[in-house]
């Protein structure tokens, strides 16, 4: 068998295919780089989310984020909050998700390969992403690569932001850890207090479990730091279709998973998203100060790979 790597289009926008036949991934190199589509074929499972009120559309660095986000598997970096750091003035949502990436390579074979390359400049650096799909595979891997071009080093934050497209049969999964909000005040359930284990939230007598999807109606809102992972890896079961989606990151580069979970509260939206992240909390100037934030000398690079594998719902831990 061989993955196929075509290219395609979605809209106006270029797209690179990768297929083999278990998992198909559509990749938009002008816009971010991200993964538009990531489906489980034998299951029929497309598990991206995609906003229904936003089109797609090419962004300059600097738009406000919540107001063009349409959805995707994206990245992060230099920042999330945006605001004046270290001397710069950081874009909303950094740079990363508005950047167009050229694409270096896209090989079919036994193995796929999509390899993608951008010079950030909020921050500078040298990107690069590659996807790898292998031909038996239901895992697409991406090796991330940035590397300073800074004269002095500087501090940073480089997370995943992949929004999951859900249902009420869903359930978060997570292997543990200590979980507080990232604003008390957004969130509905929660409310602040005390850090907690995952899954279960004990707030004015009522216990709630984080794991449990809610419905659109419920027009609930969270958003939370998970942190001393006991392992590297999150995702979402879908109960009702038997279809898993994990994905696994190095808990050294990424040792906080952030959850933002909209079901229906926030702008009527109803989506999780799965926030692998190098920082803790939001702000760099508070994560630095805090020592929870990632770091590049003038030259360095920072490599790491993060994977996501579709399955059934009684895939093994891997």
């Amino acid at each position: 068998m061989t993955v196929r790597v075509t290219q395609g289009s979605v809209g106006p926008f270029e797209a690179i295919i990768m297929e083999n036949d278990r998992v198909r991934a559509v990749i938009l190199p002008t816009l971010g780089g991200r993964v538009w589509e990531l489906e489980d074929r034998h299951l029929r499972r497309q598990w991206i989310w995609h906003r229904p009120d936003v089109p797609l559309q090419a962004s300059p660095v600097g738009t406000a984020y919540d107001d063009v986000w349409a959805g995707g598997w994206e990245e992060l970096f230099p920042n999330d909050a945006p605001g004046h750091f270290d001397g710069r003035d950081l874009p909303d949502h950094g740079e990363w998700w508005a950047m167009s990436w050229k694409a270096l390579e896209a090989r079919s074979g036994s193995t796929g390969t999509v390899k993608l390359s951008a010079t950030a400049m909020i921050v500078r650096a040298h990107c690069t992403k590659e996807f790898h799909l292998a031909d038996d595979a239901t895992t697409l891997s991406v090796t991330y690569r940035i590397r300073s071009a800074e004269d002095r080093p500087f501090h940073f934050l480089f997370k995943q932001h992949l929004p999951v497209a859900i249902t009420p049969t869903c359930r978060l999964l997570l292997p543990g850890g200590r979980v507080e909000a990232v604003d008390p005040a957004f969130s509905t359930l929660i409310r602040g207090g005390n850090p907690f284990a995952w899954p279960v939230a004990h707030v004015s007598g009522e216990s709630f479990d984080l794991r449990e999807i809610p419905t659109a109606t419920s027009r609930l809102q969270e958003f939370v730091y998970v942190r001393d992972l006991p392992a590297g890896w999150c995702g979402v079961e879908d109960l009702a279709q038997g279809a898993a989606l994990r994905m696994n990151f190095d808990a050294a580069a990424f040792p906080y998973v952030w959850l933002f979970l909209t079901y229906g509260g926030w702008r009527n939206l109803y989506t999780a998203v799965l926030e692998p992240c190098s920082n803790m909390p939001k702000s760099l100037t508070d994560a630095v100060r805090l020592g929870q934030s990632a770091r590049l000398l003038p030259g360095q690079e920072f490599t790491t790979t993060v994977s996501v594998t579709l399955s059934g719902t009684t895939a093994p831990d891997p």
